[in-house]
C-alpha cells in the first residue's frame, strides 16, 4: 500500500499532523503498536490529572476539616474510564479525517518503506514521507529494575487496584513531585529521594524550595542529595537502602528518574537516521532528520518532554508537508507545568540558565497569597518572579508558583512574547476572584504605581 505519509506512533507528537493532512487531501496512514494517544493519553497526563483532581478534593474537604470517604479501586476505574474516552475521541478523530490507522509495530526497512510487525504476521506500505513520533519510554536505574510487582513506573503506579500504604518515589522531577502529591493526599506515606542539591533540579532553588515545603506539610518526606544503593523484596515488602545510611520498608518503589528514547529495534540506523548520545532523534529546526523525507516529533527528539510542545511540533512538519506556511518552535515558549496543589508553571529563562548565559538580569519576585482567590486555594507559599534586562523592558522568565499556576500562565504569556506591555496590562480587567489578576498587579508595582502592594 503506498501513502503520502506514513507517521508511526499516533500520540501527540503524531496524530495532530495526522488529521491536518489528512483533512488537507492527503493519503495518511498511523501506525501504533500499543494504544490510540500514546504515553500522555494512555499513561501520563490524562490519567495523573484525573488522579491530582481527586486529591485536591481531599485538600478541599480537609482545609474545613471534613473526611473524603471513597474506595481506590473507584478511583482508578474513574481514571480509566477518562482515559478510554480521551482514547476513543483520538481514534474517531482519526477516523473522522480519513486517517487510516494501522495496528502493529512500525519499523524502517528504507527511507520510504516501512514495515509492520503484529502476532507473528508482517505486512509494509511505503510512503513518500515519513514522520517519526516514536516517544519514550520510563527508565530504569542500573541495580534497580521494574519487576511488575511493586517496583513500578509511572505507567503501572497509576492503576494499582489496591493503595499502598507506603512508597518510596526515585526522583525528584516532574513525574517525582506529581505523584507524592497524589500519593500523600490519598493518605499514602510517602518518602521522595533525589540525587540533585534539590527537587526539581531544572528549577531555580527558590522554586524548589517553595514546593519542598508544600509537599513537607503534606507529610512528604523529601531526601535530597540522596540516592538508592540497594533494593531488596521481603515479605511482600521492599527493603530499600539509601546513601544517607537510612533503610526504609515501603510496600512500592516508584522509579521516576527520566524517560528513555524508544529508537532502538526501529529501523533507524538501517535507514540512516542519526541519533545523538542519548538515543534521540537528531533533528533541525523543521523536525527534519538527516534523511531528507523523514520528519521526527515529540518525545523522540529531546527537549521539554511535553504533550504542548508535541502537538505544535506535530502540526508544523504537517504544515511543513503540505506546503502551507509554518512555524519554527521556540522552546523557551513552552510553559512547563507542574501540577501538585501548589502548582508551578514557568516560561522562558530560569536565573539558573541566565546566570550560566552570562547574561545580566534584574529578578521581580511578589508574594501573591494576599489574593483572596490564592487564600481560598490554600497557597501560602505562592509568588510571581519575573526576570528583566537591566532596563526592565525585555522579559527573559516568568515563574507562577501558586494554585492553578498552570492556568495562569497563559495571562502571562503575552509578556514574555512582547505582546502585552506593562502598562497595557494595568489595564486589563482581569476576571475577580482569580489568581489571574496577580498580572494587573505584577505591572502596578513595576510601573511604580501599586495598589495592593506596599512599596518600600
Amino acid at each position: 500500500m503506498k501513502y503520502d505519509v506514513v507517521i508511526i506512533g499516533s500520540g501527540t507528537g503524531g496524530y495532530p499532523g495526522a488529521v491536518y493532512l489528512a483533512q488537507r487531501g492527503f493519503k495518511v496512514a498511523v501506525v501504533e503498536e500499543k494504544l490510540i494517544g500514546g504515553e500522555c493519553t494512555n499513561w501520563g497526563c490524562v490519567p495523573s490529572k484525573a488522579l491530582y483532581q481527586v486529591a485536591e478534593a481531599v485538600r478541599v474537604v480537609e482545609k474545613v476539616k471534613g473526611q473524603a470517604s471513597y474506595k481506590w479501586e473507584d478511583v482508578v476505574d474513574w481514571a480509566k474510564s477518562i482515559v478510554e474516552e480521551t482514547r476513543e475521541g483520538i481514534k474517531y478523530l482519526l477516523e473522522a479525517s480519513g486517517v487510516e490507522v494501522l495496528s502493529g509495530k512500525g519499523v524502517l526497512k528504507n527511507p520510504h518503506q516501512v514495515t509492520i510487525s503484529e502476532d507473528g504476521s508482517k505486512r509494509e506500505v511505503e510512503a513518500d514521507k515519513i514522520i517519526l513520533a516514536l516517544g519514550t519510554d520510563p527508565s530504569q536505574l542500573p541495580h534497580v529494575k521494574f519487576d511488575g510487582e511493586g517496583i513500578l513506573s509511572n505507567r503501572e503506579a497509576l492503576f494499582m487496584r489496591e493503595k499502598p500504604s507506603s512508597i518510596l518515589i526515585v526522583g525528584g522531577g516532574v513525574i517525582g513531585v506529581e505523584m507524592a502529591n497524589v500519593f500523600s493526599k490519598n493518605g499514602v506515606e510517602v518518602t521522595v529521594v533525589e540525587i540533585m542539591d534539590h527537587i526539581l533540579p531544572f528549577t531555580d532553588k527558590d522554586i524548589a524550595q517553595a514546593l519542598k515545603t508544600y509537599l513537607a506539610g503534606n507529610g512528604v518526606k523529601v531526601r535530597e542529595k540522596t540516592s538508592v544503593e540497594n533494593v531488596e523484596k521481603s515479605g511482600g515488602k521492599y527493603n530499600v537502602k539509601l546513601s544517607n545510611g537510612e533503610i526504609l520498608t515501603v510496600d512500592k518503589v516508584l522509579i521516576a528518574t527520566g524517560r528513555t528514547p524508544k529508537t532502538k529495534g526501529v529501523g533507524l540506523e538501517e535507514a540512516g537516521i542519526s541519533l545523538d548520545k542519548k538515543g534521540y532523534v537528531i533533528v533541525n529546526d523543521e523536525c527534519r532528520t538527516n534523511v531528507e523525507n523523514i520528519y521526527a516529533t515529540g518525545d523522540v527528539i529531546g527537549g521539554p518532554q511535553l504533550a504542548h510542545k508535541a502537538i505544535l511540533e506535530s502540526v508544523a512538519v504537517a504544515k511543513k508537508i503540505a506546503g502551507r506556511e509554518t512555524f519554527k518552535l521556540d522552546y523557551h515558549l513552552v510553559p512547563i507545568t507542574i501540577f501538585t496543589g501548589l502548582e508551578v508553571a514557568s516560561v522562558g529563562y530560569t536565573e539558573k540558565e541566565l546566570s550560566t548565559m552570562g547574561i545580566k538580569y534584574v529578578k521581580v519576585k511578589l508574594p501573591i497569597y494576599y489574593l483572596a482567590a490564592v487564600k481560598i486555594k490554600g497557597g501560602r507559599n505562592s509568588f510571581v518572579k519575573i526576570l528583566l534586562d537591566e532596563k526592565s523592558e525585555k522579559v527573559f522568565g516568568i515563574q507562577v508558583v501558586s494554585p492553578n499556576a498552570s492556568e495562569v500562565i497563559s495571562a502571562y504569556l503575552p509578556l514574555y512574547l512582547g505582546r502585552l506591555s506593562f502598562k497595557e496590562a494595568t489595564s486589563v480587567p482581569y476576571p475577580h476572584l482569580t489568581v489571574a489578576e496577580s498580572l494587573r498587579d505584577v505591572a502596578e508595582y513595576l510601573l511604580g504605581e501599586p495598589v495592593h502592594f506596599i512599596r518600600k
